[in-house]
Parts: C-alpha cells; sequence; structure tokens
C-alpha cells in the first residue's frame, strides 16, 4: 500500500504526458505479486515457516485471487484498503496452513473447493444488492411503472428514471430489445431493432388526437396529429420513424421505434398491453 502510494505521487507519475499515469498504475498492479512474494519468502523464513518460498507462493496467488477476483466491499463502502490488507493476511495464513503436511487432505480440498466458489457467490450477491438498489430507486420513481406485456422473442433493459420528484418532471425509462441482441444493441444496425420507451406524467400540451405532444414542455404549433389505434392508444410517425402513445390514468407512455425493422403489430400489441407493473418486473428479481 505504501508503495502504490508512494508510485502514484511520484514526479515520473505526476508528471507523465497525457495518461502516462495510468500506464504506470496499469503496470504496477502487475508487478506487485512479484513483490509480495520476493518480500514474504524472506520474512517467512525469519519467523521459520516451513516450505517459506511455497509458502509465499501460494499466499500471494491466494491473496490475489481474493483481491481482485471478488468484491468484498458491495456492504463496506469507504473500507478497501482495510479489507484488502485483512484479506492478503488471511491469505498467507490459510497458505501456511495449506503447506503443512501433517494436516489431512480433506480439509484442504474443502477450503480450495470454498475458494474456488467464492468468486460465483461474490457476484451473485453483488447482482442481487445492484437489483436490490434498482428497485428502490423504481418504486420511488413518483411515476407509475407502465410496462407492456411482452410477446415470445423480447425482453427489457436498461431501465431507469431522470428528473426530480420535487420538481414533478421525473421520466421512467427502459428498452424492449429482441432476444437476438442479447445483453443490448452495439450497432445502429441493431440499435433501430431496439424499441424505447418513456412514461412520464400526462402533460397540458397532450391533447390526443390532435395535440400528440407527449413529455416534453414544449406544445408544437402546429402539434403533430395522431391517429387512435385501440383504446387509449394512439400512432403517430414520420417516414420509418414510429410513435406510440398509450394513457393510463394519469401516467403516459411513449414508445418509439423504425419501421422496419419493428413490426407495427408487435409496436400495437405493447402500446395496448401496458400495465402499472411492480419494480422487480422491469429488474428481472
Amino acid at each position: 500500500m505504501l508503495a502504490t502510494w508512494l508510485l502514484l505521487d511520484s514526479s515520473a507519475c505526476q508528471d507523465a504526458p497525457g495518461s502516462g499515469c495510468i500506464g504506470y498504475a496499469v503496470l504496477w498492479l502487475y508487478l506487485l505479486p512479484v513483490l509480495y512474494f520476493l518480500l514474504t519468502w524472506p520474512a517467512l523464513r525469519v519467523l521459520a515457516v516451513r516450505p517459506a518460498w511455497l509458502t509465499a507462493l501460494l499466499g500471494t496467488g491466494i491473496g490475489w485471487y481474493l483481491v481482485r477476483g471478488i468484491d468484498p466491499l458491495w456492504w463496506l463502502p469507504g473500507g478497501t484498503p482495510y479489507v484488502q490488507a485483512s484479506l492478503c493476511t488471511a491469505a498467507f495464513a490459510v497458505a501456511a496452513w495449506f503447506t503443512q503436511s501433517r494436516r489431512p487432505l480433506w480439509p484442504r480440498a474443502a477450503v480450495a473447493v470454498g475458494l474456488v466458489l467464492l468468486m460465483p457467490l461474490d457476484s451473485l450477491a453483488t447482482t442481487q444488492v445492484a437489483r436490490s438498489k434498482q428497485n428502490d430507486e423504481l418504486a420511488d420513481a413518483g411515476v407509475p411503472l407502465l410496462g407492456p406485456q411482452l410477446p415470445m422473442g423480447y425482453h427489457l433493459n436498461g431501465a431507469g428514471t431522470t428528473g426530480s420528484t420535487t420538481a414533478d418532471n421525473v421520466t421512467f425509462y427502459y428498452r424492449i430489445s429482441p432476444d437476438s441482441l442479447g445483453k443490448g444493441a452495439t450497432t445502429m444496425e441493431e440499435i433501430h431493432q431496439e424499441i424505447q420507451v418513456h412514461v412520464g406524467p400526462v402533460q397540458p400540451g397532450f391533447t390526443p388526437p390532435s395535440h400528440c405532444a407527449a413529455l416534453t414542455s414544449v406544445s408544437p404549433v402546429p402539434a403533430p396529429v395522431c391517429s387512435p389505434v385501440a383504446p387509449g392508444v394512439w400512432r403517430w410517425s414520420n417516414y420509418d420513424y414510429v410513435q406510440y402513445f398509450t394513457r393510463v390514468g394519469d401516467a403516459v407512455a411513449v414508445l418509439q421505434a423504425r419501421t422496419p425493422p419493428v413490426s407495427s403489430d408487435v409496436l400495437l400489441e405493447l402500446a395496448s398491453s401496458m400495465r402499472v407493473r411492480p419494480p422487480s418486473y422491469f429488474t428481472g428479481g
């Protein structure tokens, strides 16, 4: 920790042109395991830990795995240096216990399996915590969480909010993506396959079918005219760009897409099935 601090505060790092200091820091991260091994080997010999070289090598590997491979700080914000130091200390203690030939094999095998399982368990815990925080954010959005009944082959992602509940301008948004895109679109061609959804309070300028400007403080003159296509659902299009408006109570959902590639039948089905959903509907848990 001291060496890292000295490196980042050194003149070579601070005066490095451009993002050169980041390069020093990244290189230092890869040199640290070698430094750990070279410093702990003689230290363990002085402490009469045998075999010193194997304990140092195993302790360095376990410590690096614990510090870099898992995220132990999702429930301890601000405690990074102390937790990392504790993990490294525990790693060398475990390594010393592992290298004692008098120990039976099965306890060491059980500990090894536990170490291997730490990474997936930590990933699962981190995902659950992030999902819980997102659920709380959506629950406090201050706007009805309107969501459709998804047809086969589609999923929701990218749910979030913008604006402030105190200013009464909060907007809830998410994307409806085909399953063929996996975790998300990366090219313009893939982005055109997604459906953008925004939900917000009904504004005075939204009076369909004569005025179809929704979720905006500007009422264009003349306002765009939209056509009713289902009870409480209106449609507006401009060449291959289309919007569907669905009003549910005091909220309105706007679905935006390009046709093609998105089918008009799919958009109408989504717009017609808009209902208030729980936060877990948009976060998957």
